[in-house]
């Protein structure tokens, strides 16, 4: 969706962490003056935490799924309902980014896809949860305004929404429609794409912001590199290549994977389970939920901090209520638990403390930074990408030593680029993005888009079983080709499609998506599948008169668009996406 055209004068950006988030502005005044003068609100965080720009994306409602509270306010909340034993009639919904990318990938997302709280015996609709998230950064910003005096009308605020480069249409479409439901106007709202943020704010920034001073200098013409998001829950991958007007073009589609900073907590967590049970640790979770809150707040320090070549032991702060827990659950002592586990020479506690090998501390790395190491590869590789000579890591999970150190050690060809807050990357990038949208020039249509279609049956190329009458069903009509480079507001047309009755007045068209390397012959193929419905308006005519419409698929921006122009005036009519809706029966 592109940003409106219409005034603006300030540009507010939404970073949607699956660990944390938090927002950022700036007005057009400042941005014209001084393009990185962007302010980024500090949250009242507990005092182990110190100084923190974002807030954990954790959310409380009441019994009547009402909105209570969000961050670590929601978290404390929760916290006391459950010391209190209280907590049973509340949601406490944590890390459900995430879960929305779970969801994508075992079915269809649709406006009523659920997500479950922590206890996972209640849900809640995922859009409303979305939603409640939104409006709270959304409120938060409008507070800020009026505190600060900044004089500025919601009306005039640019609202921009960062999501995962490698998310599908309809995920988007899905933020886009929880952004509505939260007050913010459709026409002032944007979808930004997390590591396109980060290599645009990496692209303004001076040597002196990048550590040891060895940055990107100034993103010469021609220049060729690879951006590493690595966030909470997935890690984003994109490559740019500077153009002669100093804006970006894509080199390769986006992709990535779930390798991000919550595949290591979730290896910690299984290590944890392995020694004293999944069913100590999950009730735990339920009755202490204050403290097993703050155990992970000191392992997300240990994580983003820790530097195995330095130490003999990670020493972490143990739960005071955990060994007594087990020993009720499980009739016999904590250390007894240790001791009888695999892990008993890497694992061990110590009064209030647990200390653990640097070898298993690094083993909670291993997945995650072996999937990165492996993707790069494979990109590396690829013909499309040649010349690029260096990696840019931001996001959250980047600021770990232990990730650095492996993406240092197995790409010692390359330049190895880190920002200082690599976490902030994004969320300084969006607000720049809000402002001038247009810098990412090029874009790579990641999939093969494709319209439900008939086709005269020829028994030499079609299979018998989808022969119907005549006609062969369920052809994959493509309209955009995998890998096709787009620049800003392309289009290519299809059709015409000609309507099959006289009183019709729309024309729906169910859009698929491929990922195959070849192209698809059916919609129906593995792996193909369905997108959403594309409704057309038709103009009025005389009984008679046929009416057919050209469709225009303009690609180059974050999010798909899609123009028809009917045969009979050439207006361009009204079009709706619908990639929320249920996949049509056959």
């Amino acid at each position: 969706m592109a940003v409106s055209s219409d005034f603006y004068s300030l540009v507010c950006a939404i970073d949607f962490g699956t660990t944390f988030s938090g927002y950022s502005f700036s007005p057009k005044i400042e941005y014209e003056h001084d393009p990185l003068n962007i302010s980024i609100p500090n949250w009242d965080a507990p005092s182990s935490v110190q100084i923190s720009y974002k807030t954990p994306t954790t959310l409380l409602l009441d019994k009547d799924k009402k909105f209570m509270a969000f961050g670590y306010e929601a978290e404390n909340n929760y916290a006391e309902l459950a010391e209190d034993e209280e907590n049973e009639d509340y949601f406490y919904i944590r890390r459900f980014k995430m879960l929305l990318y779970d969801t994508l990938k075992k079915q269809r997302l649709t406006k009523d896809t659920m997500i479950p709280d922590i206890t996972g015996k209640k849900e809640v609709k995922a859009i409303e949860v979305f939603k409640h998230a939104i409006k709270y950064f959304r409120d938060e910003m409008l507070s800020t305004i009026d505190k600060k005096g900044l004089g500025v009308k919601e009306n005039n605020i640019r609202w921009v929404l960062t999501v995962p480069a490698i998310w599908s249409d309809s995920a988007k479409q899905f933020m886009t429609e929880a952004a509505v439901l939260a007050g913010i106007q459709r026409t002032k709202l944007t979808v930004a794409l997390e590591p396109e943020s980060a290599s645009i704010y990496c692209n303004r920034i001076p040597l002196s912001k990048f550590e040891d001073g060895n940055g990107l200098g100034d993103f010469e013409v021609g220049k060729k590199y690879l951006v590493l998001d690595a966030g909470g829950g997935t890690v984003d991958i994109t490559v740019h290549e500077v153009t002669k007007d100093k804006t970006l073009k894509e080199l390769e589609r986006a992709s990535g994977g779930d390798w991000g900073g919550t595949c290591v907590d979730n290896c910690f967590e299984d290590t944890l389970k392995d020694v004293i049970s999944s069913e100590v640790m999950d009730e735990f979770r339920l009755k202490h939920t204050g403290e097993y809150i703050e155990f992970f707040r000191d392992f997300e320090m240990k994580k983003r901090t820790t530097s195995t070549t330095q130490q003999t032991r990670v020493t972490m702060r143990m739960p005071g209520t955990l060994p007594e827990f087990y020993e009720k659950m499980k009739s016999k002592p904590f250390k007894q638990a240790i001791q009888e586990s695999k892990h008993s020479k890497s694992m061990k506690w110590e009064g209030d403390k647990l200390r653990i090998t640097p070898a298993l501390f690094e083993q909670f790395f291993s997945s995650a930074c072996t999937g990165i190491v492996d993707h790069l590869h494979d990109l590396l590789n690829k013909p499309q990408v040649k010349g690029t000579d260096t990696i840019l890591m931001v996001g959250g999970f980047s600021e770990s030593p232990i990730l650095q150190a492996r993406i240092k050690k197995d790409f010692q060809d390359y330049r190895i680029v880190i920002p200082n807050e690599p976490g902030l990357a994004v969320l300084r990038g969006a607000v720049l993005f809000g402002h001038n949208p247009s810098i990412i020039s090029e874009r790579i249509a990641k999939y093969w888009y494709g319209i439900a279609s008939l086709a005269k049956f020829n028994p030499s190329i079609h299979k018998v079983e989808k022969k119907n009458k005549d006609y062969c069903d369920d052809i994959f009509e493509i309209c955009v080709r995998r890998g096709t480079t787009f620049k800003l507001h392309e289009s290519r047309s299809k059709g015409p499609y000609k309507t099959n009755r006289d009183e019709q007045q729309t024309m729906d068209f169910d859009i698929y998506v491929s990922d195959s390397i070849k192209p698809p012959m059916y919609v129906t193929d593995e792996d193909c599948y369905y997108l959403g419905t594309l409704t057309v308006d038709l103009p009025k005519v005389k009984k008679g008169k046929e009416r057919s419409v050209y469709l225009n698929f303009i690609f180059g921006g974050t999010e798909l668009q899609i123009q028809a122009t009917n045969n009979i005036n050439k207006d361009v009519t009204r079009a709706t996406f619908d990639f929320l809706g249920k996949k049509p029966s056959n």
